[in-house]
């Protein structure tokens, strides 16, 4: 598809030249969202400006616009200006408009607010009160809900009038008179009920929903873990306040993970999602360069255990040919224990109840590691060395650094957890720093103390 949609993109630039709007329009119309999002990556923004002012339907520019990344979508709509940009936002998604006023200046946002109706403009105010990342943040208004009381025929005749406002139809969620949601039914089970039977009889009333002030997070995992299409938003005093699709909840798990993915790598959160990749030298390397002194710090410290332990160095020299394995393989593990950790925590699979065990999982993976490649090192080191203690030396502090980067690889993620700090940031930079420092000063010790105990056979 790529193929095609390069091929695309240099067939429109063509026609914007030779004015050929028909063919653009054509070409345009036929493109699916997720297309036209891929489109924008090969053309400058004043031609997306271009093709966006060719199509006359608001409805499907807000579809187009609701596909592309913010800074993008702030372009062209300051390009379209303010009341095309109103129209815009009027006929698109609550959650993608709050989403999008939610990310521009405050006076821009009121300035366009305050050109829309005041039906739609109070309903995305209602969701920018939200704080970000919560599940009120990234829910819709546009559902559909219904009183207790209607008979089944009623509900569907109701549903017809409601349908076109409503983001998704697939569940139809039952109110009280105090709009407390009591029930959800699914259309299917709707519209094969009989049409006489009141929708209290036929609804589902044990209902799984999520609360207005909860993280998006645990909105992800109730719809990952009981498959649902969408999840009912309920404030504290359980009435109904949104829905939450399974389509916002792919982005809010693609984000995450995009966050948890730089935080691991020592990346700022100034740049997630896809601005890091099109930012400049200067805001690339701003974003990566805290973590990385760190990392230089850590690295200052392991050359003063070194520097510690220069007699034993110069006495043993080829005890120097093995520090980048102990620590490459130290590090290595712990990161790979890390990762494990952090996503275990993410995805809910780990509960804080389960702390020690897992801990003890991950020494035992460690002992097993550390034992396959201590013995393997040593042999190495007696081949290569013709000396048993160097021999034994290596492979000893090979397995005691495995097995203890693999403890420290679980224990750092479940203590920031615990101490309320994102998991993430434990992982990458700052646990190979610690082994780095930690492996060496074990190396050293043990081969002190084996040296001195059995000399230099």
């Amino acid at each position: 598809m790529e193929e095609r949609i390069k091929e695309l993109a240099e067939k429109i630039v063509q026609q914007l030249k030779e004015n050929k709007i028909q063919e653009i329009k054509e070409n345009v119309d036929n493109l699916y969202p997720s297309e036209f999002a891929e489109l924008t990556e090969y053309l400058p923004v004043e031609q997306v400006v271009e093709l966006v002012r060719l199509l006359k339907d608001d409805e499907r520019v807000a579809l187009f616009l609701s596909e592309l990344n913010r800074d993008l979508q702030t372009g062209i709509m300051s390009a379209l200006g303010k009341e095309k940009a109103s129209d815009i936002l009027e006929v698109m998604d609550v959650d993608d408009a709050a989403d999008f006023l939610g990310e521009i200046a405050p006076h821009e946002s009121r300035e366009l607010l305050e050109l829309m109706p005041k039906e739609e403009a109070e309903e995305i105010k209602e969701l920018l009160r939200y704080e970000e990342n919560t599940a009120g943040s990234i829910m819709t208004s546009d559902f559909v809900a219904l009183p207790e009381d209607l008979t089944a025929e009623e509900a569907i005749k109701k549903i017809r009038e409601l349908a076109p406002e409503a983001e998704m139809i697939y569940y139809v969620y039952i109110i009280d008179k105090r709009e407390k949601l009591v029930g959800v039914i699914s259309l299917r089970d709707l519209i094969v009920a009989d049409p006489q039977a009141k929708i209290s009889e036929i609804m589902e009333e044990n209902v799984i929903s999520v609360l207005d002030t909860e993280d998006q997070e645990t909105a992800a995992k109730i719809i990952a873990d009981y498959d649902f299409l969408a999840l009912p938003v309920v404030n504290k005093k359980g009435m109904l306040v949104g829905m939450i699709t399974v389509d916002d909840i792919i982005d809010v798990m693609e984000n995450e993970v995009t966050e948890d993915i730089h935080k691991m790598v020592g990346s700022s959160s100034e740049v997630y999602e896809d601005k890091l990749i099109k930012a400049n030298s200067f805001i690339r390397a701003r974003s990566r360069i805290s973590w990385l002194l760190i990392c230089m710090i850590g690295g200052v410290l392991a050359g003063s255990v070194i520097r510690f332990f220069s007699n034993t160095l110069q006495n043993i020299v080829a005890l120097a040919f093995f520090i980048p394995v102990i620590i490459d393989m130290g590090g290595n593990v712990g990161t790979q224990s890390a990762t494990i950790t952090v996503r275990a925590l993410a995805t809910g699979q780990l509960r804080m109840d389960e702390l020690w065990q897992n801990i003890w999982a991950e020494t035992r993976v460690g002992l097993l590691i550390g034992l396959f490649t201590g013995v393997i090192l040593s042999a190495v080191a007696l081949i290569w060395q013709n000396n048993i203690v160097v021999g034994v030396a290596i492979g000893l502090s090979m397995c005691i650094t495995i097995i203890i980067s693999a403890a420290m690889g679980t224990l750092l993620p479940l203590i920031f957890t615990k101490v309320g700090v994102d998991p993430a940031v434990s992982s990458g930079p700052l646990i190979t720093t610690i082994i780095d420092i930690g492996g060496l000063s074990i190396y050293f010790s043990v081969s002190i103390l084996l040296f001195k105990f059995f000399g230099n056979s």
